[in-house]
């Protein structure tokens, strides 16, 4: 069964358990089986692990069933904390902990919850490179192959609601336009040619996608793309998304999917995982990690893939994805999580499109498991 394809519906039950029959007793009577639940929530990212991992657990374990849904990370974050009837056993977030969410601990790794008593640990379950993708074959894809890839410069070009004025000269700005956009023509309209003088990219608006504002991914992309301290710490300066563009976004990446393969044009950014579920619809864009100027002058542009992410040469678009446990509730999941940080688990990690954890840091999650 293909798990990622179910992640639209944002709330599944990953195995309807059987009841009852844990062995027949001598008077031919049976026992009940005690059922037990792992709920989990949060980010559509870490979706596609906690499945995986979901349905394997609760196929070895016939006592178990293990829910998974999705709400983005902030809604991880507050249902990990809740003490109410929407509060899960696992939050799953793909960015860190905000200070209005929790406070950390000396360990670096157990939150105190800013509004309950709830206390959490926070465990790296997989390395992710959240992915710039387009429509494979597309005029877009056309003209980044022929540029050679895009530099973190020309993303944030392509990006920002900040004028080509104040991305220049604002001294949060700093790109070098001459660079960044060779062949721009002046009329205002951020358009592929305006990036390359090439017949195979065209005086075309460039049509945004990414993710919506309550995603870890919308604020992970954001913080790296637009200038340092202006996306999550926008005051005094902010910088954003180009909504008045058409900023389109979604907490389904499905639907995403979906809006790139229907329009050429555009551009759009999700975790690698759902680029390898769509590789044959999609392309993924190699990255050049310069802030100032164009992948021509930049070089090195480097694509996703299983050893750039977990070398760190695909920079800096690579990061962490975290499963979050209320640590009350340690007797119930901790078996889940011995089944993730085993070598099958690690296996559906790499399954699902995902960097699994090296031995060093999955020797240091097991540490942490209550």
């Amino acid at each position: 069964m293909n798990l990622r394809k179910h992640a639209k519906t944002l709330t599944i039950i990953l195995i309807l358990m059987t009841t009852g029959l844990a062995g027949c007793l001598g008077d031919g009577e049976t026992e009940d089986v005690e059922q037990k639940t792992i709920n989990i929530a949060g980010s559509s990212t870490v979706f596609p692990v906690a499945s995986a991992w979901g349905q394997a657990y609760s196929t070895a374990n016939d006592d178990y069933t293990v829910t998974v849904a999705g709400g983005g990370s902030g809604a991880g974050a507050s249902k990990v904390c809740s003490t109410d009837a929407d509060s899960v056993n696992i939050g799953d977030m793909s960015r860190g902990w905000k200070d209005s969410e929790a406070s950390v601990g000396a360990d670096g790794y157990t939150y105190s919850c800013a509004n309950s008593d709830v206390t959490v640990t926070q465990l790296v379950v997989a390395i992710d490179g959240l992915s710039v993708v387009m429509k494979k074959g597309g005029a877009a894809d056309q003209c980044v192959t022929d540029m050679g890839g895009l530099s973190m410069a020309q993303l944030r070009w392509i990006y920002s609601d900040w004028s080509e004025e104040d991305l220049a000269n604002h001294e949060k700005g700093g790109l070098d336009m001459s660079s960044t956009t060779p062949n721009n023509d002046g009329d205002g309209v951020r358009e592929w040619g305006d990036l390359h003088n090439s017949t195979a990219c065209p005086n075309q608006e460039i049509k945004l996608w990414g993710a919506d504002s309550d995603s870890g991914t919308y604020e992970y992309f954001g913080e790296q793309v637009f200038c340092k301290n202006c996306f999550a710490d926008a005051d005094p300066v902010a910088e954003g998304f180009d909504s008045a563009r058409g900023y389109q976004n979604s907490a389904d990446d499905n639907q995403i999917v979906n809006g790139l393969t229907g329009d050429e044009y555009a551009i759009g950014y999700f975790g690698y995982a759902y680029y390898e579920e769509n590789a044959n619809e999609l392309s993924v864009v190699a990255i050049a990690n310069n802030d100032t100027h164009g992948v021509q002058d930049a070089g090195n542009a480097v694509a996703p893939e299983t050893s750039t992410v977990a070398d760190g040469s695909y920079a800096p678009l690579s990061r962490y994805i975290y499963m979050n446990v209320n640590n009350n509730d340690w007797d119930l999941v901790r078996g889940f999580f011995d089944y993730g940080y085993s070598d099958a688990g690690m296996d559906h990690v790499a399954d699902v499109g995902y960097v699994p954890l090296p031995d060093a840091m999955l020797t240091e999650m097991k540490a942490r498991l209550g």
